[in-house]
């Protein structure tokens, strides 16, 4: 079906009747034109009313109508102030007219014109039809676009991928927007004594999700240059100032004025962990996302917690400072980073959130290898959350060093 875009494509240049015409002219009409639901009525050029072919004949199909009404004026049953629209008129702005009286214009329809004088008729269904073409194709040009997003969001993933593959080549990956991008990102930078992993959990998901990520990385990556110790914690505080800064966050706290504070509160969570080869050491910090980590031969794991504030919001000050965590680095130990989208996911024969404290249980035992260990991980986050919904983008990211 081609695509129109001003009425007048969609107009029907059906022959009118005057004020003049009786009643009988106009059930005539309607008998010589069974394909034609509308009559206009038109004075010297000017449409001046409308006859539903419905009502109309409804009425003449009662008793002594035609008696009573049949050689008055056919105005007499008409609508005196149809919806009317100029050729030129495009479809998507006469759906925002149809909005206002909906009832009328998809049952009755309209009157189209041009400078005022009548053209044709454009029925109801018509309308509606060419209504539902501009927002299918409105929807498939906006999904076209997302999809596009989700290409350029998963390249955008590649040079850690592939850090993360040079650098800690045991390591697996769950990354799943809850919609075809997300606000989840996962980072990896090493060099031959260090390695940074970082995992992002940025304000939304979706599309502001996504651009959400794309700040955020941005302002790790200049972070991590401006910190030559790349000390997780001195990254998360540089980050703090430059998001709070691009993002113009505005608190009551850091303002003079009087205002009001309407500015956006817009941030993420986020845990950095460093690896120090040279220093046989783990450090960890991070903003409201833990990680866990479990010693070759342990069957339990570890949870290295996360201060509480969280990076880049109008309420985190541009002073804050997040705690640093410092742990052994030993041969065969683990870590597993995740995101709210594992712990908050409710689960469908419990409607309660899966929860850290259930996520640190699944994570077994780390004596198993490690692609066991992964999935057994996931596949009881799946038994979870069964046929419920996704509620956020989710992400786990596990390594051994």
């Amino acid at each position: 079906m081609v695509a129109r875009s001003s009425i007048g494509q969609l107009a029907i240049a059906a022959a009118s009747l005057t004020p003049q015409h009786t009643c009988v002219d106009a059930l005539e009409y309607f008998a010589s034109h069974p394909e034609q639901d509308l009559l206009p009525i038109v004075s010297e050029g000017l449409p001046v009313g409308l006859v539903v072919r419905q009502s109309f004949v409804e009425r003449f199909s009662r008793p002594f109508q035609h008696e009573l009404f049949g050689s008055k004026s056919c105005s007499l049953f008409m609508d005196r102030a149809p919806l009317l629209a100029d050729e030129n008129e495009s479809i998507a702005e006469l759906g925002a007219m149809a909005a206002t009286e909906p009832r009328r214009a998809i049952q009755h329809g309209l009157i189209v014109t041009a400078n005022g004088r009548y053209v044709g008729t454009c029925s109801g269904p018509t309308l509606m039809r060419a209504l539902a073409d501009v927002q299918v194709a409105r929807s498939r040009q906006v999904l076209e676009g997302i999809r596009y997003a989700s290409r350029i969001q998963r390249a955008f993933l590649h040079t850690s991928n592939e850090n993360l593959a040079e650098h800690l080549p045991q390591h697996r990956v769950f990354w799943e927007p809850r919609d075809l991008v997300g606000g989840d990102y996962y980072f990896c930078r090493g060099d031959q004594d260090r390695v940074l992993v970082a995992v992002l959990d940025c304000t939304g998901h979706g599309v502001p999700g996504a651009l959400m990520t794309m700040i955020m990385s941005a302002k790790l990556e200049a972070s991590i240059s401006d910190v030559d110790s790349w000390r997780p914690s001195d990254i998360l505080a540089s980050i703090n100032r430059r998001a709070r800064a691009a993002l113009g966050q505005r608190h009551s706290k850091d303002i003079e004025d009087d205002g009001p504070d309407d500015g956006p509160d817009d941030g993420m969570d986020a845990s950095i962990v460093l690896i120090d080869r040279r220093e046989r050491r783990l450090q960890f910090a991070g903003a409201r996302l833990p990680v866990f980590v479990a010693y070759a031969g342990q069957p339990s794991w570890n949870c290295l917690p996360a201060g509480r504030a969280g990076v880049g919001y109008a309420d985190t000050p541009d002073d804050s400072e997040w705690p640093i965590s410092e742990t052994p680095l030993e041969a065969g130990m683990r870590v597993a980073i995740a995101t709210d989208g594992m712990f908050d996911q409710v689960g469908e024969a419990r409607a309660i959130a899966y929860g850290k404290a259930r996520f640190a249980n699944s994570l077994g035992t780390g004596s198993r290898e490690l692609d066991a260990n992964f999935e057994a991980t996931l596949m009881r986050y799946r038994q979870w959350q069964g046929n419920q919904a996704r509620r956020d983008d989710a992400t786990l990211l596990m390594f051994e060093v």
